[in-house]
C-alpha cells in the first residue's frame, strides 16, 4: 500500500501531513511512532490499528495519483485567448546604471545590456494582443520595464494614450519599475496624472546602495535618487506616499544598516518596502551571506511570529518581514480545506505561462514573465507576429511531467515552489536541473508546514 505522508515534530506535539487530503493531523506520540514505522517499512499497513482508524475518517488513504497534469491544461487555449491579467512591455534594454547583480550585468548567463529600444509599432501590437486576450477582465494592467524604462519615456507616453483609446472604458492600471535616477519634474507629473504605481529600486542607505547600484562611470546613484525623492515629496506629496521600494539584499551589505534606513529615515520610514535576496540562479559566481545577516534576519522573523501570536505590536516588527505574514496565512487556509487529491494533479509551482504577467521584449518575443531568461529558446512562448506557441506554453505549464515518476510519489506535491525556470536547460526542459532543486523545495515546504503547526499550537488564529 502506497500511503504518502510526512511526519512533523515540534517541541510540544506530533503531527502528520497527509498529502492525500493536503491536511495536517495532530497525533499522539504512540500514533506518530506507529505511522513512522509503516513509512520506514518496519510495520505492514494492514497491521496498523492507528492507520485503520484514520482511514475510517477519510485520511491517510492509499495514493490515488496516476497522472501528473496541470488542472488548467484543457482550458489553456481559453485562458490564453481571454484571460491575460497583465502586460509588461520591455520598452528598452538600455540602462544608465551598471548594477553588478542586475540580470543584464553580464554576471549572469541569461542576458546583457544592449542599445535596443522597443518601437511604437511593436508596442501597439503588444497592447492590441493583450486587449484582445483579456476580454474576461474588467481591469487591465500595463507595466513598463527595462533596462531603465524611463530612458524611453516618449514611448511610454504614447503607449498610455493608445491604451486609453483602445480600452473602451475598462479600468486601466499602469505601473513602472525604475531605478529612480530619471524622475524629473515632467516625468513625475505625467506619472501622477495617470496614477502610475511606481516601484523604485533602492537598496538602503548610501553605503549599501552605492556598493552595487552605480552609474556607468562608477559613481554611486544614491544621492541622485534622494534628491529626486525629496523634490517629489515636496511638490507631489500624495503621489510620493504611494511610491513603493524594492531592496535587493546583498551578501556584502550590512543588513542592520538597511533596516535602520528604511525604518528610521525621514523620507522612507512610512514607505512600503519589498525585499529580495540577490538572484543566484545562473549567477557566474557563488554568493554567501554573513552570519550577522542571518541572525538579524531570523530575529526579525521571530518578532513577526510573536506579533502573529499577539505578543508584540505591529510597530515592533520590521516592515522588511511584515509582508510575509500574508503568505503564511495563505498557506494555512489552503491546508484547512482538506480536499481529496484525486487521480490527476500537478506540483504547485507553475502559473499559467503568459496569463499572469505576459512579458514582451523589445523585439516582440513573448515570455511567461520578466524573470525568465530572454536568451533561452525554451522560455520564449511566442511572438507578436505568430501569437502563442501553445505546445511550448503547455510544456512549461506541465513542467511536472518531466519528473512525473517522482512527483506522483512526492509528499510535498502541493507545496512545490518550482516553476519551469528551475528546469531551464536553454534548448530543452531539463529533468536533471529540476531534480537538483527538489531538496531545496521540499526543505522549504517542510519548514512552512512546521511553522504553521508551531504557530497554531501557540495560539495563532491566522485571522487577517
Amino acid at each position: 500500500m502506497n500511503i504518502i505522508f510526512k511526519g512533523i515534530k515540534t517541541p510540544k506535539h506530533y503531527y502528520i501531513y497527509d498529502r492525500g487530503r493536503n491536511a495536517i493531523l495532530e497525533v499522539d506520540a504512540e500514533e506518530y511512532e506507529e505511522l513512522e514505522n509503516i513509512q520506514n517499512g518496519n510495520l505492514k499497513s494492514i497491521e496498523s490499528k492507528v492507520l485503520e482508524r484514520y482511514q475510517h475518517y477519510g485520511f491517510l488513504k492509499e495514493n490515488t495519483v496516476t497522472k501528473i497534469e496541470h488542472p488548467c491544461t484543457h482550458a489553456l487555449k481559453h485562458y490564453l485567448s481571454n484571460h491575460l491579467e497583465k502586460l509588461t512591455l520591455q520598452v528598452t534594454q538600455r540602462c544608465n546604471l551598471r548594477c553588478e547583480y542586475c540580470i543584464y550585468s553580464g554576471n549572469y548567463d541569461t542576458r546583457t545590456h544592449s542599445e535596443l529600444d522597443m518601437d511604437f509599432d511593436t508596442a501597439k501590437r503588444a497592447i492590441d494582443f493583450y486587449l484582445n486576450a483579456s476580454n474576461e477582465l474588467d481591469e487591465l494592467t500595463v507595466a513598463f520595464y527595462g533596462g531603465e524604462p524611463l530612458l524611453n519615456i516618449e514611448l511610454i507616453r504614447k503607449c498610455v494614450v493608445y491604451v486609453y483609446e483602445k480600452s473602451f472604458g475598462r479600468r486601466v492600471v499602469f505601473s513602472i519599475t525604475t531605478n529612480g535616477t530619471l524622475l524629473n519634474e515632467n516625468t513625475v507629473s505625467f506619472l501622477e496624472e495617470h496614477k502610475f504605481n511606481v516601484m523604485i529600486s533602492l537598496d538602503g542607505s548610501q553605503k549599501e546602495h552605492d556598493t552595487y547600484r552605480k552609474f556607468q562611470n562608477g559613481k554611486g546613484s544614491f544621492k541622485v535618487i534622494q534628491e529626486n525623492l525629496r523634490r517629489i515629496k515636496e511638490k507631489h506629496p500624495e503621489f510620493f506616499k504611494k511610491i513603493s521600494y524594492n531592496s535587493v539584499l546583498n551578501p556584502e551589505n550590512d543588513y542592520q544598516n538597511i533596516k535602520d534606513y528604511f525604518e528610521k529615515d525621514d523620507l522612507l520610514a512610512s514607505a512600503d518596502v519589498f525585499t529580495n535576496i540577490v538572484e543566484s540562479e545562473d549567477l557566474t559566481q557563488d554568493i554567501q551571506f554573513s552570519e550577522t545577516f542571518s541572525l538579524i534576519n531570523k530575529f526579525d522573523y521571530l518578532k513577526l511570529c510573536l506579533f502573529m501570536l499577539g505578543k508584540l505590536d505591529e510597530e515592533d516588527v520590521s516592515k522588511l518581514v511584515l509582508v510575509k505574514r500574508s503568505f503564511i496565512y495563505e498557506r494555512y487556509h489552503q491546508i484547512t480545506k482538506k480536499a481529496e487529491i484525486g487521480d490527476t494533479c500537478h506540483p504547485g509551482g507553475p502559473c499559467i505561462p503568459g496569463t499572469r504577467r505576459l512579458f514582451v521584449n523589445v523585439q516582440g518575443y513573448m515570455f511567461p514573465c520578466e524573470r525568465v531568461s530572454e536568451t533561452s529558446p525554451v522560455m520564449a512562448i511566442g511572438h507578436l507576429d505568430s501569437g502563442f506557441d501553445i505546445k511550448k506554453v503547455n510544456s512549461l505549464l506541465n513542467i511536472g511531467k518531466i519528473t512525473e515518476d517522482l512527483c506522483k510519489n512526492c509528499w510535498a506535491l502541493f507545496h512545490c515552489n518550482q516553476c519551469a525556470q528551475k528546469a531551464d536547460g536553454k534548448d530543452h526542459l531539463s529533468r536533471e536541473l529540476k531534480v537538483k532543486h527538489c531538496p531545496i523545495s521540499k526543505g522549504q515546504a517542510f519548514m512552512n508546514l512546521k511553522e504553521i503547526c508551531i504557530l497554531k499550537e501557540l495560539g495563532c488564529t491566522f485571522e487577517r
